[in-house]
This record gives C-alpha cells, structure tokens and sequence, in this order.
C-alpha cells in the first residue's frame, strides 16, 4: 500500500514576491518512497481580489541535490535527475482559470529522496503565492481563506456602534464556502449580519458584523470593554485562518481625555523619552491603517517569504521557461 500524500503551502501565509525578483527560497514537499506520480496545484493570486491574468512566473522543482529543472508548459515536459545526473521524473504544467497551474510530476524512479519547489515571479507586479501538493490530482483542489482576523470599534455608552466590515479573499484553488449563516450570534454583543459565500479563487466577498451598543455594567471598574473570538464555519482546514477577534471598547469622553492630557504632560516633564500611549485608549479599531492593498497587507503580516531585490542585482530570467507567456499583468 502507498502512503498518501497531501501538504499545503506556506503555511504561514502567501508566499510574497516582488516584480522581477529572484527565485524563492526553495521550498520542500514530500513525495513519497513508492509514489510514480505527484500533482502540485499552485494559485498565482493578484494583489486587488482578482486573477492577475497572464503574469509570467517560472517554476522550478529538483529532486534531491540535484539542479532545479525549470517546468515547461504542456505538451513540452523536462526531464528531472538526481545528483548522479540519473533521470528520475519527467514534469509539466497547464494553466487553468483564476490564475491556477497544475504541475504534473511523473516518476520513473521512486525513492526516499527529498523534493523542492522554487518560484520566481517575471512579472512586472507583485504576486502572492499558494499551492497544495497531493498523489491525488482532485485533493490539489483546496479552498484557502486569508483575512485579517482582529476588528474592533469604539463608542460612547448607549450609542450605536458602527458595522465591522471584514474583507475575506480566497487565495486557496478551489471556490470557498462559508458555511456559518447570517444571523448567528458570534457573542458578547456580535452578530454576523451578512456574508458573502461561495467565494471563488482570486476573488473575494465581505462579512458584515453588526456590534450592539455598550451598556453600563453596575459596579464595573473602569472603561467598559467586550470581546469575543469565533471560528466561522468554513470548507478550510486551517482553524486559526477563520478565526476572528473582535473588540468593543468605550470611547474616552472629553473630559477624561482633558484629565489623560494633563497626565501625559506631567509624565514628559518626568521623562521625555516616555511616549507610551495609556491602556485604555488602544482601541483596536485604530491600529490597522491598510494602506497597501489587502491582500498585500494581509500576507506581509503573515508571511516571512518576501523578496524585494533592487534591479540591477536581478539576474537575466528571460531564457527560462514560460517565456512565451504574456509577461503583462
């Protein structure tokens, strides 16, 4: 019997690579020591919630130590060897809608050896980067859900509190499903009023949370504050992904901020290199300025994998594979 095989990458987000970078770390998936086929599914995911059309990128896999064989597009394949120069697989890729490649690995020689993956991305723009590795060409086929998972709002006691808007992409290669339904109660005075399901890949849709408005808690001590983490229910596999933490904090009043003031200025007096801002004004509302576009913002926060090399230090890249491939975004 063979062992199965099913990985998903990165798993700590999108891998990020800037236009015209050079190749990515290399990146190891397992293949298997009886395994004569293997499929990887990778999702090449544009920067604005849609396909970025045909942007080149090549892609290069070796088999143990030896060299990285750039994969060519159906009907051409390349034929990968080992360190002793011995062929040991043959490989191919087909584009396939949303900026989907399916990576074909035949092997004529299975062993214990290690495999690894390497990206570069020749397009003028930058890319983010997931893909699921599998024996079983169907199971490549994942939905992955990228969000940024801490809203939060603030408001004066008793008046109502403005909606959190969460925007949700699926940057994984099958059409994602939400499957908690509008209406539930997320709890602590959440309620998911709408979302948008099923989300297709490169795409994304939006969860709208209705947030109930603070009320004065008899005997509280100090600013009134609520909070909750819920895990939507979601056709994924990672937990963590689809979970969301949400905060509801009082706002400061007038005359409080007045009171903070003079304490404040107190405290430069005493130390002027003292800049730290009191607890209960960080509100978590107001530290999340987006000002690169989401998915962007999204996977630099999540993913260690970013590669921003000054041009004239790019190497030439215009012989390897996908050359004919329209390099505009």
């Amino acid at each position: 019997m063979v062992d199965p095989v099913f990985q998903m990458f990165p798993k700590d987000g999108p891998l990020r690579l800037a236009a015209g970078s050079r190749p990515s770390t290399p990146v190891a998936f397992e293949v298997g020591a009886r395994l004569t086929s293997v499929f990887l599914r990778l999702i090449k995911v544009g920067a604005e919630c849609e396909p970025p059309g045909e942007s080149a990128v090549v892609i290069e896999l070796r088999a143990g130590k030896g060299d990285f064989a750039p994969v060519p597009r159906e009907p051409d394949t390349v034929t990968i060897s080992d360190v002793s120069l011995t062929a040991v697989a043959t490989a191919s890729w087909t584009l396939e809608p949303r900026g989907v490649i399916l990576i074909r690995v035949d092997i004529s020689k299975p062993s214990e050896m290690p495999w690894e993956m390497r990206i570069t991305n020749k397009a003028p723009v930058e890319l983010l980067f997931v893909w699921v590795v599998s024996d079983l060409e169907e199971d490549t086929r994942q939905p992955r859900l990228l969000m940024e998972r801490s809203h939060g709002r603030e408001a004066l006691l008793g008046k109502p509190v403005g909606n959190i808007v969460v925007d949700v992409a699926n940057v994984g290669t099958r059409e994602l499903t939400i499957d908690t339904p509008a209406g539930t109660d997320l709890g602590n005075g959440f309620l998911l009023h709408a979302r948008t399901s099923p989300i297709l890949p490169n795409a994304c849709g939006r969860l709208v949370i209705k947030v109930a408005p603070l009320a004065f808690v008899p005997g509280g001590v100090g600013l009134v504050r609520h909070s909750t983490d819920f895990t939507l229910q979601a056709d994924t596999r990672d937990v963590e992904e689809r979970t969301l933490h949400l905060t509801c904090s009082e706002k400061v009043s007038k005359e409080k901020e007045k009171e903070k003031e003079g304490k404040e200025k107190e405290k430069e007096v005493k130390d002027k290199e003292t800049k730290d801002t009191p607890d209960e004004l960080m509100m978590v509302g107001d530290l999340f300025p987006t000002p690169l576009p989401p998915l962007v913002a999204w996977a630099g926060a999540a993913s260690p994998h970013v590669h921003f090399i000054p041009r004239e230090l790019r190497p030439d890249v215009s012989t390897s594979a996908l050359v004919h491939e329209d390099p505009a975004p």
